[in-house]
Formats: C-alpha cells, sequence, structure tokens
C-alpha cells in the first residue's frame, strides 16, 4: 500500500444520540490518514452554563483531529462550529435497539448512570427496565426523560442542511450501503482538502476498521435486535411514545410492527 502525502484536514465534530454507532463510527474515521481522535475532545449535553468551555475545548482541536459526543441541539452550539468551520456529522438508530442498547449498557458498563440503581434495584425484569426507558422514569430520587423527550433534544441535528446525517444501519446493513456511506463521509470531510491518497483508498482503510474489537462500548451490533426482546406490552408502550417517530425517521411506514 502506498504511503500517503502529508495533508492538514480541518478538524471536525461528530455528534449522536447515546448509544447509535458513535463509537463504531469513530473507529472507522480514524481509518483515515492521519486523522485520530483525543479522548480529551469528548462533549457531553451542551447547556448554556457549558458553552464559554465548550468553545474552548472546540478551538484547540488541532487539524487532523475530531470532537466526539453527545450534544443536544441549540442554535448557540450550531453556532460555535460554523465560527470555528467544523464540519460536523451526526448519525442516528432506530431509537428501539438504542433502548436496548442503552439499558444493557448502563447494567453492564455504567454503574455511575443515573437510571442504574433504579434499573438494579427498583425494577426486577428486563421487560420493566426497557418500560422504563420507554416511558421515562419521575421518582423523588430519579428523574429521566422518555425515549421521544430524549430524542428531541437531539432532533434539530437533523434539521441542519449543512450537517451530514447518516444512520447506524446505514453502515451495517449490507457491504454496499457501508461503502456508500463511507464514501459519502469521505467525500464530506475532505471536500475542498488535498487528498492524502486516493478516494477509493481511503474508503478501503476505513472499512478494514470494521471490527467489534477497535470499540469498548460495541456489543453486538445487530439491526433489529429489539424483535428479541420487546413483546407486545412493550412494543404498544412504545408504539403510543414514540410510533410517529419512528415513521418520521423512516423505521416504520404505520404501527403495524
Amino acid at each position: 500500500m502506498k504511503n500517503s502525502k502529508t495533508c492538514y484536514l480541518p478538524s471536525f465534530f461528530v455528534n449522536s444520540v447515546p448509544k447509535s454507532g458513535t463509537h463504531l463510527l469513530k473507529n472507522l474515521l480514524q481509518g483515515m490518514p492521519n486523522v485520530s481522535h483525543n479522548p480529551k475532545n469528548e462533549f457531553y449535553e451542551g447547556h448554556s452554563y457549558q458553552l464559554k468551555d465548550h468553545f474552548y475545548k472546540l478551538g484547540c482541536i488541532n487539524p487532523n483531529e475530531f470532537g466526539i459526543g453527545h450534544v443536544y441541539y441549540s442554535h448557540d452550539w450550531l453556532h460555535m462550529l460554523k465560527r470555528l468551520n467544523m464540519k460536523r456529522i451526526f448519525i442516528t438508530r432506530d431509537l428501539r435497539d438504542v433502548v436496548v442498547s442503552y439499558v444493557y449498557f448502563i447494567l453492564e458498563k455504567y454503574p455511575n448512570h443515573p437510571l442504574y440503581n433504579y434499573l438494579t434495584n427498583e425494577v426486577k425484569s428486563q421487560k420493566e427496565r426497557y418500560l422504563a426507558f420507554i416511558n421515562g422514569v419521575q421518582t423523588d430520587e430519579v428523574k429521566h426523560p422518555s425515549i421521544l423527550e430524549h430524542f428531541t433534544l437531539y432532533q434539530g441535528w437533523l434539521n441542519d442542511p449543512d450537517t451530514l446525517s447518516i444512520t447506524f444501519e446505514d453502515l451495517i446493513s449490507s457491504d454496499r450501503a457501508r461503502l456508500l456511506t463511507l464514501a459519502k463521509i469521505a467525500n464530506y470531510i475532505w471536500d475542498g482538502v488535498d487528498l492524502p491518497i486516493p478516494i477509493d483508498e481511503m474508503i478501503e482503510r476505513m472499512e478494514e476498521r470494521m471490527d467489534g474489537k477497535y470499540s469498548l462500548t460495541f456489543r453486538s451490533g445487530k439491526i433489529g435486535g429489539w424483535q428479541d426482546e420487546f413483546d407486545e406490552e412493550v412494543k404498544d408502550s412504545f408504539k403510543k411514545v414514540a410510533g410517529d417517530l419512528l415513521i418520521k425517521l423512516k423505521y416504520e411506514n404505520d404501527y403495524e410492527w
């Protein structure tokens, strides 16, 4: 394989709803020559009191590096990225699979999550945990939004025409879909910048990193895993809370699932 020439890629930002494929995408992006992610360049929520610190941290991301996070949509955050001329990628996933992945993640790897004690002590079955995550939790000790309210915090990124939106399913469903998506990403990120290697070779290097071993949080990478986990009551609850959203996001055509 030929060596790549030195080219400087402006810093950019990768964003998602948690458990939507962020870590998989991060690893694929690091298949591009000289492109890397510094663990210090991670961002969460994006509340108004965080803006000053976040703007400073964004400005410190070096060329050939990218920031990554789970940042709610706001005009202020979008304005910061525009001021810094940072391109942005937003990755989404079927929210039913997000629920399953997030619950397993909290139970197995995230004991500091605000819902951990509730999911382990207050509810006793996996079904109850899914229902809690779908409907939200409002107790004196714990407050957590429904899956619809949670997604709505991020939804504005889908409406920004200059943000590249992709889905986890784009990267998993088939080799052809993945190659097309990787090409879309590479062309978007490197648009207006000298390429270090031909674009087809870059895509090949990215795809070589399509392996769960590169990510500590990559559990199974399944599409439609919710079908093995949800019974009719859980499905009905999801339809009631976020059925319209699934249709809007084109994961379903109607409520007959």
